[in-house]
Formats: structure tokens, C-alpha cells, sequence
């Protein structure tokens, strides 16, 4: 049941990341928000699996912070990236 608090902390935190990180026109609203989601739950998962206690909050800060740096990462690859496809395909017309 926790995993679903969890799930929903990640997304907010994912809108958030998509809310903060600069050129945000340049990303879907729901890109980073999903990535925060399937990061935080793979994260619960394998902890669920090694055993770690239920609930816990070595579980809770594993999974959120997995979340939060996902959708960092995916923030600023993705965006660095379209910007620089942008750029070229302005210079090449």
C-alpha cells in the first residue's frame, strides 16, 4: 500500500523537476513525471526483493531520491539534447 504514497510523492516531485529545470517548453509535461514514477518504483521493488524493512525510511529516501535524480538527469539530457538538434536544424535552413 505505501508504494502508492510513494508513487504519488514521485510525481509530484517529477512535476517539479519539470516546473524548476530551465527550457521547459522544450519537454512533454508528463516526460519527467514518468520518469520520476518508474524510477521510484523499480527502486522499491528491488529493495522489497532484498528484504530491506517495509516501509522504512531507508526505502522512503532510496526511492524518492532515485526519483528526483532520474528525472534530474532525464531533465537536462533530453532538453540539452533537443536544444541542440533545435539549434542545428536553424542553422542548416
Amino acid at each position: 500500500m505505501q508504494l502508492i504514497y510513494a508513487e504519488t510523492v514521485a510525481i509530484v516531485l517529477g512535476l517539479a523537476a519539470h516546473a524548476v529545470l530551465p527550457r521547459r517548453d522544450l519537454t512533454g509535461v508528463l516526460l519527467l513525471p514518468a520518469v520520476a514514477g518508474v524510477a521510484a518504483a523499480v527502486v522499491w521493488v528491488a529493495l522489497t526483493w532484498a528484504r530491506v524493512e517495509q516501509g522504512g525510511a531507508a526505502m522512503w529516501l532510496a526511492s524518492l531520491l532515485a526519483a528526483v535524480l532520474s528525472a534530474v538527469v532525464a531533465g537536462v539530457v533530453v532538453r540539452r539534447s533537443r536544444a541542440a538538434r533545435d539549434e542545428q536544424a536553424l542553422a542548416a535552413a
